[in-house]
C-alpha cells in the first residue's frame, strides 16, 4: 500500500451532488444519471439481470446522498493477506480471502475482453470475538470487486465489521488497491441491513463504485482514479470475505447474492467460479464457502482447533 497523506488520497476521490427532490433515475437522460454518479442504465438486451436490479433499485426512490469520505485508516493497517513472488511480480496469496472468484480467461470471448463491472448484495452478519482477541479488536471485511486475484492490484467495495469486547462497529469502504481505502462517513449500516454494491471500471483508468442501503434506502457513490502507472487489468471478478485482523472473528454465515459481472459485450455471474478459503496455521480452512446458484455463495466461519 502507498504511503500517501490523507489529501493526497482524497485527490483520487470523486463524490457527486445528489440531484433535486424528485428526481426520476428511470426517465432520465444519461447525461444526467452521470452528473450525479448514478449507474449507468444497463441494456435490457445484453444485461437483463442487471437491468432488472437497477429498475427494482430505483423504483424504491431511493434518498440520494453527497458522499462524505475520509481515509479509511482501520483497513488501512491491513496487511493485505500475504504478498508472494512470482515470475518478478506482486500477486496476494488467497489465504488471506473466502468466496468466489471467476476469471474471465474461462470465457471464450473474442477478442477478449476485461471484467469492468461487478454486483453482489448481502445482509450485514454479526460477529462475535474468539476468546483471545487481540488488543485492536477483530476485524473482518465482505466485498465484491475486480481484479487482486493473481496481481498486485484491486479495485472493490464491501462493508466491515470489527469488535474488541462487546463493541461492535460496521462501516462501509472502498479502495483501488495499492492506493488507501476511504470510508464513506454519512452512510451507516448495522448488522441486519441489506445493502448492494455494484464496482466498475468503466475505462482502465476511473473506477466507480454505487452503494445501496436497502434497508434505510439511501445510495451513494464514489469516483476513484487509481494511482501512477495502475490501470484496471479486468482479470477477474470476486465476491469476498477476507481477514483483516490477525485473527479472524466468528460470523455469522453471510451470503452473497444476485451476482452479477460483466465485459463491454457480455454479461456472467458466478457459474464455474473457483471457491477461495482462508487459512489458519498449518494452512486449516477457517471458512466453508459453497456456490448455492449461478448468482449467489455462501461462506460460513469455520471454529478453528
Amino acid at each position: 500500500m502507498l504511503k500517501m497523506s490523507d489529501e493526497e488520497v482524497l485527490k483520487h476521490i470523486t463524490t457527486y451532488e445528489a440531484p433535486p427532490a424528485g428526481f426520476d433515475p428511470q426517465a432520465a437522460e444519461d447525461r444526467l444519471l452521470r452528473k450525479h454518479g448514478i449507474p449507468r442504465r444497463p441494456d435490457a438486451a445484453k444485461e437483463p439481470h442487471l437491468r432488472k436490479l437497477w429498475d427494482e433499485a430505483f423504483a424504491s426512490k431511493p434518498k440520494f446522498i453527497k458522499a462524505e469520505v475520509a481515509v479509511d485508516h482501520v483497513m488501512a493497517k491491513r496487511q493485505r493477506a500475504v504478498m508472494e513472488k512470482k515470475s518478478g511480480t506482486d500477486e496476494f496469496s488467497p489465504s488471506g480471502w473466502a468466496g468466489v472468484v471467476v476469471p474471465v480467461s474461462k470465457f471464450s470471448y473474442k477478442p477478449p475482453e476485461p471484467v469492468n463491472n461487478v454486483y453482489g448484495e448481502w445482509t450485514i452478519p454479526s460477529i462475535t470475538p474468539l476468546a483471545k482477541e487481540p488488543a485492536q479488536g477483530e476485524i473482518v471485511g465482505f466485498w465484491v470487486g475486480i481484479d487482486g486475484y493473481g496481481n498486485g492490484q484491486v479495485l472493490q467495495a464491501g462493508t466491515a465489521a470489527t469488535i474488541s469486547g462487546k463493541n461492535v462497529v460496521n462501516w462501509v469502504w472502498t479502495e483501488w488497491f495499492p492506493l488507501p481505502p476511504i470510508t464513506v462517513t454519512n452512510f451507516p449500516i448495522k448488522v441486519g441491513d441489506h445493502v448492494t454494491m455494484l464496482v466498475c471500471a468503466p475505462q482502465t483508468n476511473h473506477g466507480f463504485c454505487s452503494m445501496l442501503n436497502k434497508t434505510t434506502n439511501v445510495t451513494t457513490s464514489i469516483g476513484i482514479t487509481p494511482p501512477a502507472n495502475v490501470t484496471s487489468i479486468g482479470a477477474t471478478a470476486e465476491w469476498i470475505v477476507e481477514g483483516i485482523s490477525s485473527i479472524l472473528p466468528d460470523f455469522s454465515p453471510v451470503v452473497f447474492s444476485n451476482a452479477a459481472a460483466g465485459t463491454k459485450d457480455h454479461a456472467f455471474n458466478m457459474a464455474g467460479g473457483i471457491i477461495v478459503e482462508i487459512t489458519g496455521t498449518g494452512g486449516a480452512n477457517l471458512t466453508s464457502a459453497s456456490i448455492l446458484s449461478p448468482t449467489s455463495a455462501q461462506i460460513k466461519w469455520l471454529k478453528s482447533s
